[in-house]
């Protein structure tokens, strides 16, 4: 059985932070190759790259559940994975 986290050290604190980060990392990670799949059916399709309503609802969702701080967050974690921009004429391999 574990300690009560009042009675943990720093460090132990810490550890469960970085464990924390790892998952988030994880987790981004798979929202990014996701993302990239919606992308490459959007474009096949024949339609834009993104959906502005659709980053809408989640800067939303990520507001409503954290306030300020959390819209900024969706708009970071959905510039990440929104990949490179290519443009057109440009050699990317």
């Amino acid at each position: 059985m574990s300690c009560p986290e009042r009675f943990r050290t720093v460090e132990e604190l810490r550890a469960g932070l970085d464990q924390v980060d790892k998952e988030i990392q994880r987790l981004v990670a798979r929202r990014r190759g996701l993302s990239s799949q919606i992308q490459s059916r959007r474009l096949r399709d024949g339609g834009a790259r993104h959906d502005l309503i659709r980053e809408e609802q989640v800067v939303a969702s990520y507001a409503a559940a954290l306030g300020s701080d959390g819209a900024d967050l969706a708009s970071a974690l959905l510039r990440l994975c929104r990949g490179p921009m290519e443009h057109p004429g440009s050699d990317s391999g």
